[in-house]
């Protein structure tokens, strides 16, 4: 798909004056700047695009200057042959009356670009946390790990370990996780779990890769322009698309809901620079002041994934580069598994494919169970069974078991035979948790010792 270029200019009407002008830059404030309708001054003119974010962000910060629509006129204009067609528009607002239907449809309707309230906060009265326990979290968890800030704020979770109900079995994988809302206007939980890698073969509502996108969005994580997407069961609109770098997924951001700024840390932006951020382009930005007073220079690009603008640096490592190394970070099994921890030889074990007899973890009930586990390297997560996966190929060997710190002397003893001088010449079996006998069973021992030695 082509890109958007820019095909049409804003004219703004002083009613009290009758005076008209062409748009040429807007401060963050909503303060305008005008030229002559002059076919001589059209480099100056600021150009847009139909739906184009760069009109959503200019009416953002007009209406916040000229918030009595009755005092000012705006006019959309084909940027082609200015001075004539101003000269006609002119005219016209002599006869208002008579040419209303032609004046409607180039007029801007300033109320329908009115501020509006910021989005706040999710309201948690209408969050269904029996969703969250049914892939084994909880409100607490999120709190601690910080993660329930960011989602009632609208935004992601980090990525959290998760245990999806697949049949009589359980899926154990991670996600990064946010509150929306769905079509009919109900809050649910968006559940995004990791790809191995992003689907840049295949059409992505309805946009098709090209090279040159999906280089892109290899190196930089973003596509680098605005893409008209279509969802299912709803109407286009254009969009800037990113790679979350955590998950894999490919995310679109609509393109209005972003407000390109007219600076960024101190330094003002051109209207080049404006449009070439709306169209999804990276564009350098020098002499930035750091909230510690030192300047600095950095890339800045619309990321979808952020939902805002990102800053990149020439020293900080390619999309890729990090994206690899957080795959690394993630590979492998970890420490921790369902509650039971792992020692680095049954981490090593696992990781060489081998397959454990693990015990005494706890599934998202809260409940103990023992299984069979095998780390699946192509999925990067380990798989639970009920019986050995390896028992025809492997009939001779021993299961390796795992068990928690409070358990190991427990089924050393009960399960497996052994002893130690703590629990010889004992009849009973250690209770859950004990690892030295009791009074009565020291007794016991102390019994037996007498009658070996007489």
């Amino acid at each position: 798909m082509e890109e958007n270029t820019n095909d049409y200019i804003l004219v703004v009407e002083d009613k009290d004056t009758k005076k008209l002008g062409i748009v040429s830059s807007v401060d963050a404030q909503g303060n305008i700047k005008t030229v002559e309708p002059l076919d001589a001054n059209s480099k100056q003119f600021m150009k847009f695009s139909e739906k184009d974010s760069l009109f959503r962000n200019f009416m953002d910060n007009f209406s916040k200057q000229f918030k009595d629509p009755s005092h000012t006129g705006l006019y959309r204009m084909v940027a082609d042959k200015v001075e004539a067609s101003v000269k006609v528009l002119q005219d016209m607002l002599q006869k208002p009356e008579e040419n209303e239907d032609t004046l409607k449809l180039m007029r801007v309707n300033l109320e329908e670009y009115a501020p509006k309230e910021q989005l706040g906060k999710v309201d948690e009265n209408r969050i269904d946390w029996n969703e969250l326990t049914s892939i084994g979290l909880s409100r607490e968890q999120l709190q601690a790990s910080d993660n329930l800030e960011k989602m009632l704020g609208w935004g992601k979770s980090d990525l959290v370990p998760i245990a999806v109900p697949f049949g009589d079995k359980t899926i154990y994988t991670e996600a990064r996780l946010a509150f929306r809302e769905n079509a009919e206007g109900d809050l649910t939980l968006a559940v995004h779990t990791i790809r191995k890698e992003p689907r840049l073969d295949f059409p992505f509502m309805g946009v098709q890769f090209s090279d040159e996108d999906k280089k892109q969005l290899r190196e930089t994580g973003n596509l680098g322009r605005v893409a008209e997407v279509t969802p299912k069961n709803g109407e286009p609109f254009n969009a800037f698309i990113s790679i979350d770098p955590q998950t894999n997924e490919i995310i679109a951001l609509k393109a209005d809901r972003i407000r390109i700024p007219m600076e960024i840390k101190g330094v003002e932006l051109s209207p080049q620079q404006q449009a070439d951020l709306a169209g999804g382009k990276a564009i350098v930005v020098e002499g930035m002041t750091s909230k510690k007073g030192t300047t600095f220079d950095a890339t800045v690009q619309v990321n979808a994934e952020k939902r805002g603008i990102e800053f990149k640096f020439d020293n900080s490592p390619k999309f890729s580069q990090k994206q690899e190394t957080r795959q690394e970070q993630r590979k492998g099994i970890s420490s921790k598994l369902c509650g039971v921890e792992l020692s680095e030889k049954q981490q090593q074990a696992l990781n060489e494919g081998r397959t454990l007899y693990i015990k005494n973890m706890t599934d998202k009930a809260g409940q103990p169970f023992n299984a069979y586990v095998k780390f699946d390297p192509k999925e990067n997560r380990p798989r639970f069974y009920r019986w050995n996966p390896d028992k025809k190929q492997e009939q001779g060997e021993a299961k390796v078991v795992a068990v928690a710190e409070g358990h190991k002397t427990q089924v050393a003893v009960n399960s497996e035979g052994k002893t130690n001088e703590a629990t010889k010449n004992l009849k009973e079996p250690l209770k859950t948790g004990q690892t030295q006998p009791d009074e009565n069973q020291k007794k016991e021992q102390q019994q037996k010792k007498r009658g070996r030695k007489m």
